[in-house]
């Protein structure tokens, strides 16, 4: 299990480092490749090693889009929770605030991403699994 968290915290901080690279590069309209991470995602992310299973155990019977919708919930709800808790030791590395969020902790507009990731984690999951048995 240990390589497990291991392996979803450095693919989360990954993930995040690869869409922040991307959001900058539409803005500037220039594609000069930087990006940001905190390392207080490490643990976030590697608590996907634990609940990830538990969920898609519990919705492997439904649609595509009724399992992305479930994924893109739990990611908003394990944001905003994870967000209220580094708030109040002011460590949260994220802030939304603005239009369309909710206490600057999540936003709206990341639903259609937390669905995707939701659905490419189902995929990329046996082999995060494998991986974790020939590492460990």
């Amino acid at each position: 299990m240990i390589i497990r968290l291991l392996l979803f915290g450095m693919l989360g901080l990954l993930a995040s480092l690869i869409i922040t690279v991307a959001k900058k590069s539409i803005v500037a309209r220039r594609l000069d490749l930087n990006g940001e991470a905190s390392l207080v995602l490490f643990p976030l992310c590697g608590l996907g090693a634990i609940l990830f299973p538990l969920i898609a155990m519990r919705v492997s019977s439904m649609p595509w889009y009724g399992r992305g919708a479930v994924y893109m919930a739990a990611f908003f709800v394990v944001q905003y929770l994870a967000g209220l808790g580094l708030s109040r030791l002011n460590a949260c590395p994220w802030n939304y605030s603005g239009k369309g969020s909710l206490g600057g902790l999540i936003r709206i507009a990341d639903a259609p991403l937390w669905f995707g990731l939701g659905l490419a984690t189902e995929r990329a999951y046996p082999f995060i699994k494998a991986a974790a048995v020939a590492l460990g």
